[in-house]
């Protein structure tokens, strides 16, 4: 079965930034610690401020679990970081399976 990488991408306020990446380490580290699959965030080296979570799963149901398996405090963290530091409140979503 081929692994598939699941994708957020987003920009934030700049004048946001310092508070953002706080908010994304807190959920970094909840993330990392709840479940079983691969959890990172990226920044775009040509647009500051553009950032990619990625989440690495084994299969789809892995994808589908993902926010099952979060805990109240990560589900606020989340909350807050789409209120508050997304610009226009914009997300882009994709799948992608291995070759």
């Amino acid at each position: 079965m081929p692994k598939i990488i699941f994708e957020i991408n987003y920009n934030i306020y700049p004048d946001k930034r310092n508070e953002y990446l706080k908010t994304i380490s807190e959920i970094k580290s909840n993330i990392n610690g709840s479940i079983n699959n691969y959890y990172s965030v990226f920044e775009s080296k040509k647009n500051p401020n553009n950032f990619t979570e990625i989440f690495h799963c084994e299969n789809e149901d892995e994808i589908d679990s993902i926010e099952d398996n979060q805990s109240d405090e990560t589900k606020e963290l989340i909350q807050k970081l789409f209120e508050e530091y997304i610009t226009d409140k914009k997300v882009i979503y994709s799948t992608k399976y291995e070759v």
